[in-house]
């Protein structure tokens, strides 16, 4: 029995896909960070897919809301990074 998926369950796909590939860097962030907890070009890589996934994620939310709610906002700047450890 052959079940290909059909072009709603296409385009359902292609619409998640932003959201899945920055889903896998973050894996890959995460495993270069657990390889080596020392690596600053991990760390950097890690704040950035983060900061990329949780970009989507507001944008989601935001186009889900719809224009009568008020947007969300995002804080990514904690505090000051190390010098080394600026992205």
């Amino acid at each position: 029995m052959d079940i290909s998926p059909t072009h709603s369950d296409l385009a359902e796909i292609e619409a998640e896909w932003p959201q899945i590939a920055a889903e896998r860097d973050l894996v890959d962030a995460e495993c270069r960070l657990l390889a080596d907890p020392a690596d600053v070009l991990a760390k950097r890589a890690h704040r950035r897919a983060v900061s990329a996934l949780l970009h989507l994620m507001v944008q989601q939310v935001n186009h889900d809301a719809g224009n009568g709610a008020a947007p969300v906002y995002m804080l990514t700047n904690f505090g000051p990074a190390d010098p080394a450890e600026a992205a």
